[in-house]
């Protein structure tokens, strides 16, 4: 369980700087999206076909879960684009981070999951500490939260904790070893067909061009996409873990091991409240460790 929850860090992380790399690649970002979702799709599928095909008639009764979870990811992705460019990255980081409450609280009702005072505490003590980390400077960001614009990081929030909590159930309800690699390549998939009907609508009724550097952004993105997400699936499905505990470990994670990106790949700079972010998140994984 430690091996994939620290992969499933390394490739989320990876994830976001794949993402915040395509600023300066220069690549249209929906368009790298699109292409994301169907390199993963057929990378689940090229993995394993066999697998795919023998439990392909299991999509009856998958299809429309798999489907929500696709429809999530892309509706998701356009409110996080919509709060970075209108509130700034920082609002949009700290909304998607704190989603992580709502699939811990998933957990502990839906699943009867254990909450010690150990775990609260912990938990509690994560909480802050994405805030802290997640939020640059106003200097930084450039732009000024407008109270008018308050329903954008809402909307992250509840779709942001959707997406992982629908990722759990369809884990927790239908996926086993043998279709674990159909629900995946459903799952992107059923964003992709959304994704090409929109990146139809930009090339040829808006006449947007669409560049080999996109697709290339998207492919690297697509692979680091499923790892993410497969990397998660292993962890959630390890008889001995908690979904509460396997999110709160995984947003921890990413958020200290983007902050120490930052710092060396990118040279931002670490700010009071960031170091007392990462401080209070390592105290949040030694009391969930403990």
């Amino acid at each position: 369980m430690i091996l994939y929850l620290i992969l499933s860090i390394i490739s989320s992380t990876a994830l976001l700087i794949i993402l915040k790399s395509f600023y300066f690649w220069k690549v249209n970002t929906l368009h790298g999206i699109i292409f994301n979702y169907w390199t993963a799709a057929t990378l689940s599928f090229l993995i394993s076909p066999s697998s795919i095909i023998d439990n392909f008639h299991q999509l009856n009764d998958l299809w429309y879960v798999t489907g929500t979870i696709g429809f999530l990811f892309i509706i998701v992705f356009y409110i996080t684009g919509r709060t970075a460019q209108q509130l700034g990255m920082g609002v949009a980081s700290v909304a998607s981070k704190m989603s992580m409450v709502i699939p811990i609280a998933a957990g502990l009702i839906l699943y009867n999951e254990s909450m010690g005072l150990q775990k609260m505490s912990g938990i509690l003590l994560a909480i802050p500490a994405v805030i802290l980390v997640s939020r640059p400077s106003v200097k930084q960001e450039g732009v000024q939260f407008r109270l008018s614009d308050i329903w954008l990081p809402i909307l992250l929030f509840l779709g942001a904790g959707l997406v992982d909590t629908a990722i759990k159930f369809a884990q927790f309800t239908y996926m086993n070893d043998g279709n674990r690699q159909l629900v995946i390549m459903s799952i992107f998939a059923s964003a992709g067909i959304i994704g090409i009907l929109r990146l139809w609508y930009e090339v040829f009724l808006l006449k947007k061009k669409l560049l080999w550097r996109s697709a290339g952004a998207g492919i690297l993105l697509g692979i680091t996409n499923y790892l993410s997400l497969y990397f998660l699936l292993k962890c959630l499905e390890d008889p001995a873990s908690e979904s509460s505990t396997v999110f709160a470990y995984v947003n921890i994670g990413v958020v200290i091991t983007s902050f120490l990106t930052g710092l060396f790949l990118f040279s931002e700079k670490a700010d009071k409240n960031k170091i007392a972010g990462v401080i209070l998140s390592l105290i949040a994984i030694a009391v969930l460790s403990y």
